[in-house]
């Protein structure tokens, strides 16, 4: 395959060659692509993750623009650092740009695991988020 795959990783040209179900396998398989701002990304969350416990708590906002990595950065974290806990100490929440608040706060309900409530109003959406977040701080202490 001289020439047809020279733009391919070594690892990735011996693929080539398999049988198609291990190609396609291959395919569907996750990949990490630890690029600096990934890995800055994860020495952040680290950080959060060992920060002491405080009243006042931070978080971190992935913004990007679709499919650039923001979930599967997450995902890894959750999966490397997370699942090995007994408590849970985050929750990935998505949302989808210029839906507006009511959809961002019904989505962070939604993320922390709560029944959706059916309120339209923001005010009283930001205030359940508001609830839900004092009971997840209040399980940490």
């Amino acid at each position: 395959m001289t020439g047809v795959a020279e733009h391919l990783f070594d690892h990735v040209r011996t693929v080539l060659a398999a049988p198609l179900t291990e190609r396609i396998a291959f395919i569907r398989a996750p990949r990490w692509i630890g690029t600096d701002a990934a890995l800055a990304v994860h020495r952040r969350l680290q950080e959060l993750l060992e920060r002491p416990t405080m009243l006042r708590t931070e978080g971190l906002m992935l913004v990007g623009p679709y499919a650039n990595g923001k979930t599967m950065i997450a995902e890894r974290f959750v999966l490397q650092h997370i699942g090995s806990l007994s408590e849970r100490r985050a929750w990935i929440v998505q949302t989808r740009e210029g839906t507006g608040l009511a959809h961002f706060y019904a989505s962070v309900i939604a993320g922390l695991g709560a029944p959706a409530s059916g309120l339209r109003s923001v005010s009283r959406l930001a205030e359940q988020v508001g609830r839900l977040a004092q009971g997840v701080a209040a399980s940490r202490f």
